[in-house]
C-alpha cells in the first residue's frame, strides 16, 4: 500500500504518518510526505490514497484534485479540513473521506479500515477491441456462457468477454460465487434464495443444475454465517 500525506504544515503531516502507523502493519506499507500541492504534482507518481489538505498556499487541495481528474491519475483521497464550508468545493469520484483537522487518531482509525477493505478487494480485468476493463469482483452479478464467450453483467450493463466459464471461475473468489448450472456463475450476493432454482434480489430466476443443487446450499448457507459474523 503507497500512502502520500500531503500538507504544508508539517505538525499534521507528522499527525497522520502516526495514527497511521497505529493501524497499519509496517511490512508492505510505504509513506511519502510532501509540503506543497506543487511538489505532490512534480513528483508524478501513483499512490494509492492521498491525505491532502484543502487549504494550502500555493495550489491547494481541491486544484489537485482537479488535476488528478483531468490526468486519470490513480488514489483515493482523503481530504483535510479547518474549514467544513469548503467540503461541498472537495467532492470527486476519488474522494472517500474528509477529516476535520486537527485530525484525532479515534476519526482516523474507521477512514484507514476502510482504507485496507480497499487494498482488499479483488480486481478483474480484461481487453475488447482495445479498450481495458477493470471491475472489483463483487460488481459482477453473473456471467452466462455464450458459445466461445461469456456475457459479464455489470450492473445495467453486459459485457461480451472471450474468457471460458471454467477460467472466470479460477479468477473470482470462490467463496462468493457458485456455479448454478453449467451455463451459468453466480455472485451470491445477490441470492434472495435457493429452492429448486435461484432467486435473485431483482426477482430474475436461475435455473439450478441437480448435479450442483447441494453444492449450491451449502455455499449459499455458508455465505450467510460470514455476512452474519461482520454484524
Amino acid at each position: 500500500m503507497r500512502i502520500a500525506i500531503c500538507d504544508d504544515q508539517k505538525v499534521y503531516r507528522d499527525d497522520i504518518l502516526a495514527h497511521c502507523k497505529r493501524v497499519l502493519p509496517e511490512e508492505g506499507v510505504v509513506y511519502k510526505l510532501f509540503s506543497s500541492g506543487e511538489d505532490f504534482l512534480r513528483a508524478d507518481e501513483v499512490y494509492d490514497f492521498l491525505f491532502l489538505d484543502i487549504e494550502m498556499t500555493g495550489i491547494d487541495g481541491i486544484q489537485v484534485k482537479e488535476v488528478m481528474e483531468q490526468q486519470d491519475m490513480q488514489g483515493k483521497i482523503i481530504f483535510l479540513t479547518s474549514h467544513e464550508e469548503r467540503m461541498i468545493e472537495a467532492f470527486g469520484s476519488n474522494v472517500i473521506a474528509f477529516l476535520r483537522k486537527p485530525v484525532k487518531y479515534e476519526a482516523l482509525r474507521p477512514i484507514v479500515q476502510r482504507m485496507k477493505l480497499f487494498m482488499d478487494r479483488k480486481t478483474v480485468e480484461w481487453e475488447e477491441d482495445g479498450k481495458l476493463y477493470t471491475f472489483y469482483a463483487e460488481e459482477i452479478k453473473y456471467i452466462e456462457v455464450e458459445d466461445k464467450y461469456t456475457y459479464v453483467s455489470v450492473d445495467a450493463e453486459r459485457y461480451l468477454v472471450r474468457r471460458s466459464l471454467r477460467e472466470w471461475e479460477e479468477l473470482l473468489p470462490e467463496s462468493d460465487f457458485v456455479l448454478a448450472n453449467r451455463s451459468c456463475l453466480i455472485n451470491l450476493c445477490l441470492v434472495e434464495r435457493v429452492k429448486n432454482e435461484i432467486v435473485l434480489d431483482d426477482g430474475k430466476t436461475i435455473p439450478i443444475s441437480r448435479k450442483y443443487k447441494k453444492e449450491i446450499e451449502e455455499k449459499y448457507k455458508e455465505y450467510l454465517r460470514r455476512q452474519m459474523e461482520k454484524l
